[in-house]
């Protein structure tokens, strides 16, 4: 299993890159890492990496920043280490494509090389939220922000083969993100897209607000990216924030360890956008994984994981195989 790694994207690049590289190789013998960056960022640590053949480095002339818009970059930016790495997978050299860099950037490289799943209109990001009995997958969570109520069946429908092919959860609950439970609520667009989805086979359980999100009342949960993208950021920083007072008030009141480091701090964890490392980018033609600019050498090693474990339990193929039929 080989994965292509944007070793510009992030906003420490490239050094949470190598290191996240080298620690997913240590947890992963059967995985090999393509590192793609500019010769300056990458030559320091050529030397000091002893890779047994594993970690490639592969220079590019060109970096892909944050602010610039994806329509100029896909017309200036083709020798950037986003456009490469996506290259590398179009042509079947690596298995997946992991970037944490400009996000819209991604998505335009994604479509334009690898293209869309026939039957896809629009991908959508999915990220997994944790719950006291697993962890529940919401799209979209920031790539489509004006989406049509076909587009959220589309996504209920990526959203259950995911979570059946990783995951391997028999006949996935199904849930769309509302204002409040019952049928007639929420915008147009969302009691439009309630009556596609009601009208599938999936097993599809009605509306679901944000306080169900962890309560395990659903496997899949649909939603606009832009309320995806507002949620998503907002549970991080929760997370950060109670961990935080969590620490201070273990030093004012001591608190034993195990109730601040144990039980608080193992479920503060789950919420830490480390743990899953980023987003799947689902359906486009490969295994893509967003993860975040600000995203830590942890980040980036369970990126890489996630990237090997999309491309080895095949969700493409099982997604271009639903959408055929």
């Amino acid at each position: 299993m080989k994965i292509a790694l944007d070793a510009m994207g992030s906003e420490e690049a490239p050094l949470p890159e190598i290191r996240g590289a080298i620690e997913a190789l240590k947890r992963e013998p059967e995985l090999s890492i393509v590192l793609l960056g500019i010769r300056e960022a990458l030559e320091p640590f050529k030397k000091n990496i002893d890779s047994n053949n594993r970690l490639e480095f592969m220079e590019v002339s060109q970096v892909v920043k944050m602010d610039e818009a994806p329509s100029d970059v896909l017309k200036t930016k083709t020798s950037s280490s986003m456009a490469k790495g996506m290259q590398l997978l179009k042509e079947g050299a690596v298995d997946g494509f992991v970037s944490a860099g400009n996000t819209g950037a991604v998505m335009a490289f994604s479509l334009f090389l690898l293209g869309r799943i026939k039957g896809v209109q629009r991908p959508a990001l999915a990220t997994l939220f944790p719950t006291p009995y697993g962890q529940t997958a919401v799209l979209d969570v920031g790539v489509n922000v004006e989406p049509k109520p076909l587009h959220l069946k589309n996504y209920a429908v990526m959203g259950n083969v995911m979570m059946q092919g990783i995951f391997h959860i028999n006949n996935p609950r199904v849930g769309l993100l509302n204002v409040g439970h019952e049928e007639g609520k929420g915008t147009q667009m969302i009691q439009e897209a309630y009556n596609l989805i009601k009208n599938t086979n999936l097993n599809f359980i009605g509306n679901m607000e944000g306080t169900d999100i962890f309560k395990n009342k659903a496997d899949v949960i649909i939603t606009d990216g832009f309320t995806g993208n507002v949620m998503l950021k907002a549970v991080e920083g929760m997370g950060a924030v109670v961990l935080s007072m969590m620490r201070d008030m273990g030093k004012k009141y001591r608190f034993r360890g195990w109730v601040s480091k144990k039980v608080f701090k193992d479920f503060l964890v789950g919420l830490n956008y480390e743990k899953s490392g980023g987003g799947i980018l689902l359906g486009v033609q490969g295994p893509v994984i967003i993860s975040h600019g600000h995203s830590t050498a942890r980040a980036i090693k369970n990126a890489v994981r996630l990237a090997a474990f999309a491309a080895r339990e095949k969700v493409v193929e099982a997604l271009k195989e639903e959408f055929s039929e």
